[in-house]
């Protein structure tokens, strides 16, 4: 980052604190929040120094500390970040204690309400609950920077729900626990600070957050919600699983070992009854919760079991698909065990299973170098959208997954600027 372009976006940040007046309404019985798990009230200036302390290396030969206290002195925005649980459903509709964070401007006076939707970890002991907990913001929380409300759910698998897979890529569930913690949040605001919050939202995500977004724009457009989506802004996730799986088997390479953890998931939540030692190989298949290969473990049961976060993953397993999947697995037809996920993927594919309105605005944006989630899953986006006559811009870059998700940073919060 140039040090033009932080003094200029640092400068332009602290002239959108525009006002709003709160709203005085009758306090309802609450529904969906039950309670507080931590708070922390940050200025502008904190959440900058934190992010400079975990992106440091990537911002050079520039003063960062008289340009913020600056900045701070000038203005001094005070954010309030607060995880909450409340009542939302799992996959199989039972009742379910649910997580998130949410930012809100102590003044009440947003720009409006951005939906960002978690990146999504391997393990279970990390998410945004977890980082307030400890006293430091998460990334997902950046739209609050540009004084708007911004909401991200756990989604399930972590704390209350440890106990079960994260759902990862179950379109629907992903957007009903994501309208219960809105439900949530509207609840808290209005009885802890007399605000009634708007119901129009800007939906955003990236990586395992990308499909997320969309699933939450389908659920509310789908369901009786009363949430109008302004706009879509998504980047980098796997829209079609049959695609991702696709490109995959052709390069047998993944630099983010989300595969076992989708089958682990998938074979939970839809009960595939899955053979294992036909899925994968080398050990991977290993059934028991152990790192002793002798007792039947080192493998997927305890790869998986929620603790080990990705770079572990990676360390043990590697980028070479061949170290850990099973032969079948490389077909160009899906066969043997592989072929009971089929119409999982299928049902959870955000390509073939909505047809958004016309209207509504999607923005995609996703690497042609990513290894980590396939670029073949937004070219399948992007194409099968226009062709239903969706109202879609996709913008295909270079570098990999996570130096894309820096640029999505920057265009979506180049968006939310000028917006």
């Amino acid at each position: 980052m140039q040090r033009h372009h932080v003094y200029r976006l640092l400068v332009i940040i602290s002239f959108l604190w525009s006002s709003c007046s709160l709203q005085e309404t009758p306090v309802d019985e609450p529904k969906y929040f039950i309670e507080e798990l931590a708070t922390l009230d940050l200025t502008l200036k904190d959440w900058l120094n934190d992010m400079l302390a975990t992106f440091g290396n990537n911002v050079s030969e520039i003063n960062m500390d008289d340009i913020i206290d600056l900045i701070d002195k000038v203005l001094s925005p005070k954010m309030r970040v607060v995880a909450i649980s409340y009542n939302t459903r799992d996959h199989f509709g039972n009742p379910v204690l649910g997580t998130g964070c949410f930012v809100y401007p102590l003044g009440l006076k947003p720009r409006g309400v951005v939906e960002m939707a978690a990146i999504g970890n391997l393990d279970q002991e990390t998410c945004p609950t977890t980082d307030v907990q400890k006293g430091t913001f998460y990334i997902e929380s950046f739209p609050s920077l540009f004084n708007y409300i911004t909401i991200t759910p756990d989604l399930l698998g972590v704390l209350y729900t440890r106990h079960v897979p994260r759902p990862l890529l179950l379109d629907h569930n992903s957007g009903e626990v994501t309208y219960h913690m809105r439900k949530a949040v509207e609840e808290y605001l209005l009885e802890k600070e007399n605000y009634r919050m708007s119901n129009r939202s800007i939906i955003m995500g990236y990586s395992q957050g990308g499909p997320t977004a969309l699933s939450v724009a389908k659920y509310y457009m789908e369901n009786p919600t009363g949430i109008k989506v302004d706009m879509v802004y998504t980047g980098g996730g796997a829209y079609d699983g049959m695609e991702a799986l696709k490109a995959l088997i052709r390069t047998e390479i993944n630099g983010y070992m989300a595969i076992p953890w989708i089958l682990i998931s998938m074979n939970y939540y839809y009960q595939l009854d899955l053979d294992f030692s036909k899925i994968f190989t080398n050990g991977m298949e290993n059934p028991i919760d152990s790192p002793d290969p002798l007792e039947g473990g080192d493998g997927y049961a305890y790869w998986f079991n929620g603790t080990h976060r990705a770079r572990l993953l990676l360390n043990r397993w590697g980028t070479d698909l061949k170290n850990y999947m099973h032969p079948d697995f490389f077909s160009e037809q899906l066969r043997g065990e592989f072929m009971k996920i089929q119409a999982c993927l299928e049902e959870n594919s955000l390509a073939l299973s909505w047809t958004p309105p016309p209207l509504l605005e999607i923005y995609l944006l996703h690497s042609s170098e990513d290894t980590f989630v396939p670029v073949e899953c937004s070219d399948f986006l992007y194409k099968t959208y226009k062709e239903k006559g969706c109202s879609i811009q996709y913008e295909r870059i270079t570098g990999n997954h996570h130096e894309a998700g820096f640029e999505f940073i920057k265009k979506a919060g180049a968006y939310l600027l000028i917006k």
